[in-house]
């Protein structure tokens, strides 16, 4: 569930989906507004992951000294 979760279309998707219904609903802000929150939801979810790949590499380290 994770891997599909986390996998690029489907998120893509999911963000058009979104947005779709908004527009439906007469909530949706104008599309370059949605773009940049996305855009910082993106950057900050893959900041998280790198920063956790660092976290994991350095407790790695330290389990060998």
């Amino acid at each position: 569930m994770k891997q599909r979760l986390t996998n690029p279309l489907f998120i893509a998707a999911v963000v058009g989906l979104a947005y779709q219904v908004l527009g439906k609903y007469g909530v949706a802000p104008d599309f370059g507004t949605w773009q940049i929150g996305v855009d910082i939801v993106s950057y900050a979810l893959i900041g998280t992951g790198v920063y956790s790949t660092f976290k994991k590499a350095e407790e790695k380290a330290e389990d060998t000294k």
